[in-house]
């Protein structure tokens, strides 16, 4: 069904999700199912179905069935962030960037959720002959990349969505997931790229630093050594008693 409005035709079922959506919103605790609809004016059945679509499209959850609605940061990862906050982000970890890469003689890179895809915004190139040249402005998806693997392990609203969106996949990911973790770090061993092996941190659920180069310089042993001094240039550059973002 349509209505019109002021500014052309809305999509009834449409406007009326938005509605529950944003008085989703409001309840920073949750919102039950009774209160959401008498607030929007609809029957009980209506405005269960309308939650129920956004639950499945991982705008929304629920502890338990019969719990309070909400909202999960799928809504914050469809944003990149302003570019205030992108730029003083990536001027507190480019120290650290530059640190890791001189350490461990490999190229080291920054990068963000967008979606479900990762957007490298920063790099510092290894200067060997043979390195992997890494590019801000590349995007790559979250599923089978150690980066995407390390941001999917540290924020549970993102993997949700990401599996609902490709179950298939994910499957066949799931136990480096799980293993990133239970580690704090995420590792591509010549896995995904051939050549080319990859540690990878997360720094907030939405940003992450990787380091990674040619397998040969890189055995396991190798990589997990340089996750470990991320973490301590990570450790030494966070601002006191703040968050990254």
């Amino acid at each position: 069904m349509e209505s019109d409005n002021s500014s052309g035709r809305v999509i009834q079922s449409v406007q009326r999700a938005f509605d529950l959506l944003e008085r989703v919103a409001t309840h920073s605790e949750g919102a039950r199912l009774s209160e959401l609809a008498d607030g929007a004016g609809l029957n009980r059945s209506t405005a269960h179905n309308l939650l129920a679509s956004l639950e499945e499209l991982g705008y929304i959850t629920q502890d338990k069935k019969g719990a309070a609605y909400r909202l999960t940061s799928k809504l914050n990862r469809l944003l990149r962030l302003d570019a205030e906050a992108e730029l003083a982000l990536r001027a507190r970890l480019r120290p650290v960037l530059t640190a890791v890469s001189e350490a461990s003689g490999e190229s080291s890179f920054l990068a963000l959720v967008t979606g479900t895809e990762y957007l490298c915004v920063d790099a510092v190139q290894s200067d060997k002959p043979l390195r992997l040249a890494v590019r801000p402005g590349e995007r790559k998806p979250l599923l089978g990349e150690a980066l995407g693997h390390a941001l999917l392990a540290a924020d549970p609203d993102l993997a949700r969505a990401v599996r609902f969106d490709d179950p298939q996949r994910w499957q066949q990911h799931a136990h480096e997931i799980a293993d990133a973790g239970h580690h704090g770090f995420a590792l591509d061993l010549d896995s995904q790229q051939a050549g080319i092996s990859c540690v990878a941190i997360a720094v907030t659920p939405r940003a992450a630093i990787a380091v990674a180069g040619p397998t040969i310089r890189l055995p396991k042993a190798r990589l997990v050594t340089i996750g470990r001094k991320i973490r301590e240039e990570l450790d030494k550059a966070r601002p006191a008693n703040q968050q990254w973002l």
